[in-house]
């Protein structure tokens, strides 16, 4: 029995130590000058249930994953910035909802419901100046 709490204490302080070390390595990415952007996409960019991304954002690609319409894209500005964005979009938006969000160093999401769908906002920063987007919407 003991060394079977031996071995959970171990993989507990593991866990903690790669946490940790993730944090650091994103704290140092967002201090990074940043590549070229990408190039923003041709055509259209609408998205179901007229979904409320910011006016702002440079969508690089939308396209179908099965039933799930996936659109990547960026916000000039920091992970703070993006996710502020994002979220108040959404909840200025009518018939739209927040369901869940969440923001650490350099990622963050929001999840949302609205127009009959449902999906998920992923950002990344992993550099100074640009926040990576994914939109992910689903029908509900």
């Amino acid at each position: 029995m003991r060394r079977l709490s031996t071995i959970a204490l171990a993989s507990v302080l593991f866990a903690f130590t790669v946490a940790a070390c993730g944090e650091d390595e994103d704290k140092e990415a967002v201090k990074k000058d940043c590549p070229a952007a990408p190039a923003p996409m041709t055509g259209s960019h609408a998205l179901p249930g007229n979904f409320p991304a910011p006016s702002d954002m440079v969508f690089t690609s939308v396209k179908k994953d099965g039933p799930s319409t996936v659109a990547d894209g960026y916000l000039s500005g920091d992970i703070s910035d993006a996710h502020t964005a994002i979220a108040d979009a959404v909840k200025a938006a009518s018939g739209y909802d927040v369901t869940k969000e969440e923001q650490d160093v350099a990622d963050s999401e929001v999840n949302f419901s609205g127009a009959g769908n449902s999906g998920q906002v992923k950002m990344t920063q992993t550099c100074r100046d640009r926040t990576n987007v994914t939109i992910t919407i689903r029908p509900a």
